[in-house]
């Protein structure tokens, strides 16, 4: 799309995101009380963070409806997955890998928008900015067939967004959604034979160990998501599955945030729909070509949970050249952050990696809990450490159930001797001054297998982002 015309749709999307803003909303009513109504200069406007969202959640929302214990309740009961909340909206929840969790309501457009871009911008080979007739045409007589390996149930977004497809999704696309402990998981993908496979970048990289197992003649390219793709997770993958890798960086609060470029290890901001900006310490711009300290993003498309100027914790440095795909979009030269975290297990049939997925899922989301840390203090023993809200006492009974439950999804429950104990406060790292929630004592296993050690130490030592846990199928 031509750059002029997409910042001309940026700004009139802009002004009626604020106009709906200000209208609808008290908190941002009250924010933007200083500022000149008719101005869409987003320097003008104060940055909002994750914190003050939740904090003032049910003065941001703009549907008086919509309020924050609705929405705890709501998702609470898994079997809500499938359904709109009060009829007509889709909520979700971020893991909360860099701080403290959002909740995350969205109108059905930006579902809509979602879609729409993974079937034409996140295609590789398609040339336009959208679905156009003949591609239609095509995917009408040849619909798409897309495998999808889910490492979490839940109302994460990576996890709960394909449980709200639109109709017509069906109609031009066919799905397998799998787990990433089933014990045919190889059998099965190759019996759909899917055109585009899609998992996080850890999932794939151990799936590339199996290379020779695979059997798929009609795979045309892979799509990861959450965690940041590394150089040697990258090579391992397409040297396995031999097809292009696009590498989309997303959060849940804005899932159409960007997708992977075909012919780069980059992805290309949806910038008609999206603002993203990469600041320093200060908030103030930090120009291409230089690692910013933070981002701030704005989802021109949600009205009815405002993000604007939302304050993201990942550290990105924007591409200062065109790109050679032919795509004038903005362009994300690399993502750097921290290492995903996971501990290595000893099982019957071998080692297998422990994401901090079942720890989030099972307390996150718990009122009486303000932070928790797990420490694997042996091989197969975990010691999980709960720091209360000031006043509340955890209900570690239910705690454990809870954490048991997300467990036995892993197939890891059996092998397991977990221990829940509450501490008045948890400490950041000495060293970092970074908060870990996820401490390993006996780190990789010396008898690991080399392929399988390549893996866990490229995750280990090179530096990538934490923002898959809350987007991918996890």
């Amino acid at each position: 799309m031509n750059p002029i015309r997409v910042r001309e749709q940026q700004q009139q999307r802009l002004q009626h995101l604020l106009q709906v803003a200000r209208v609808r909303s008290s908190y941002y009513r009250e924010k933007y009380r200083h500022i000149d109504p008719g101005s869409t200069r987003l320097e003008e406007l104060p940055v909002m963070t994750k914190a003050e969202m939740m904090t003032h959640f049910d003065q941001v929302v703009t549907d008086p409806a919509v309020t924050r214990a609705r929405v705890e309740e709501f998702i609470e009961d898994i079997r809500n997955v499938k359904e709109p909340f009060l009829g007509k909206y889709s909520v979700s929840h971020t893991s909360g890998s860099q701080g403290q969790p959002t909740l995350i309501v969205q109108n059905q457009f930006v579902l809509d928008l979602l879609f729409a871009f993974q079937m034409t911008r996140g295609h590789y080979g398609h040339r336009g900015g959208f679905l156009g007739f003949v591609d239609a045409l095509r995917m009408l007589r040849l619909p798409a067939r897309l495998a999808v390996i889910i490492n979490q149930q839940g109302f994460f977004p990576s996890a709960w967004i394909w449980k709200r497809l639109p109709e017509y999704m069906h109609v031009y696309m066919q799905f397998l959604f799998i787990p990433a402990t089933d014990p045919e998981l190889v059998k099965k993908i190759n019996d759909f034979s899917p055109n585009v496979l899609s998992a996080t970048p850890t999932t794939l990289d151990l799936l590339s160990l199996k290379r020779d197992q695979f059997r798929l003649p009609h795979l045309r390219q892979v799509v990861t998501w959450s965690e940041t793709l590394t150089a040697p997770a990258r090579h391992r993958i397409t040297e396995a599955f031999r097809v292009p890798l696009m590498d989309n960086y997303a959060a849940g609060e804005c899932m159409f945030l960007t997708n992977g470029c075909p012919n780069s290890s980059g992805a290309h901001v949806n910038a008609d729909w999206a603002i993203l900006e990469v600041v320093d310490e200060n908030y103030q711009p930090v120009p291409p070509g230089q690692l910013g300290c933070k981002v701030l993003m704005t989802n021109l498309a949600n009205t009815v949970q405002p993000f604007i100027r939302y304050e993201i914790g990942d550290r990105l440095v924007m591409a200062t050249e065109p790109c050679g795909c032919g795509n004038l979009m903005p362009r994300i030269e690399k993502i750097v952050g921290r290492a995903a975290d996971f501990f290595w297990v000893q099982t019957a049939a071998g080692f297998r990696p422990l994401t901090a997925y079942p720890f989030q899922h099972a307390f996150d989301y718990r009122r009486e809990v303000r932070e928790w840390q797990a420490e694997q203090v042996s091989r197969n023993s975990i010691v999980v450490r709960l720091e209360p809200v000031p006043g509340a006492t955890p209900d570690l009974i239910a705690a454990q159930r809870r954490l048991e439950e997300r467990l036995a999804l892993t197939g890891l429950r059996q092998d397991l001797d977990i221990r829940i104990e509450p501490v008045s406060h948890l400490e950041a790292d000495p060293h970092t001054s970074k908060f870990r929630r996820m401490i390993t004592r006996v780190g990789i296993p010396e008898d690991l297998d080399q392929p399988l050690r390549d893996v866990a130490e490229d995750f280990a030592h090179e530096e990538c982002s934490a923002r898959l846990s809350e987007l991918v199928p996890a």
